[in-house]
Order: structure tokens, then sequence, then C-alpha cells
């Protein structure tokens, strides 16, 4: 049987788990890797010191505007956060013995992950499903990837 990996991936969670079979040929996850990103489930108030975009205006007129800007902080640390679980996914499947793998990441982040793989990688990824199934059970997750 080939050395199979079992990887699910949203922005707040990565588990890598290999794929085993018991004596009696029944298929048996086993956890691999897991990786929670450092602001994956953070909040904003937490990581900026501006109290999550309350902006106070410089008069005190009805029209003032707001001393600071968000500049994207959202979307660059969504950037961030895929990155680091691309090089996660990277890593899982340049180990030694891994054959095949099979992916689910949630729809957000897919075509993302797949991208910022090389080709040699991308090409032992055998089932890719577009959802997310990081908080399934093992048993939910097989019964997923049979189908």
């Amino acid at each position: 049987m080939k050395n199979t990996v079992v990887v699910v991936v949203d922005l707040g969670a990565f588990r890598a788990y290999q794929l085993e079979r018991t004596s009696l040929n029944t298929p048996r996850l086993e956890l691999l890797e897991e990786f929670i990103p450092a602001n994956g489930h953070g909040r904003m108030m937490d990581q900026v010191s501006d109290q999550a975009g309350r902006y106070h205006a410089l008069t005190g007129g009805k029209w003032s505007t707001p001393r600071g800007d968000r500049h994207n902080i959202d979307l660059e640390q969504r950037k961030r956060s895929v990155r680091q679980l691309s090089e996660h996914l990277e890593g899982v499947l340049n180990k030694p013995g891994v054959e095949v793998c099979f992916m689910a990441a949630s729809k957000e982040i897919n075509h993302l992950l797949l991208d910022s793989l090389p080709a040699s990688l991308r090409g032992k990824i055998a089932k890719n499903l577009p959802a997310d199934l990081t908080k399934l059970e093992k048993a939910e997750l097989l019964r997923r990837f049979a189908a």
C-alpha cells in the first residue's frame, strides 16, 4: 500500500494524518502533525493598539476624519496565514516516504494552497476537497475521502 497522508486545513488549523491499515485491513488515521497559526483564532483588539478600529477624530466636529486607516490588516493577516499553512503542507509532502496526499482545505484558501505548491508536490495530491473538515472526527474524515 502506498504511504498516504490526509491533510485538513483552514485559516485557523492545519492537521496532517498518516493513513494506516490495521491487521484486519481497516483504515485508521494517526495524527502526524498539527499546527495552529499564531493569529488564526486571535481577536483584532489583542493585535493592534488602537482598540480594534475605534479611531478618534482630530477635532470635535461632526464631519471630522479619523487619524488612522485600517491599511488592509485583515488581508495581510490572511496572506501570512496562507503562507504559513503552505509551508507546513510543503513540509509534510516532502517527508520521506510520502507518496499520496488527500487534502481538504476550506474553499477560500484551497486554490491558494495549490498554487503555492511546486508542480512535483502538487502531483502527489490524489484527492482534493474544497471543504472545511478540520472539526470532523477521524472516522468521518475517512468516510468523506472514501466517497
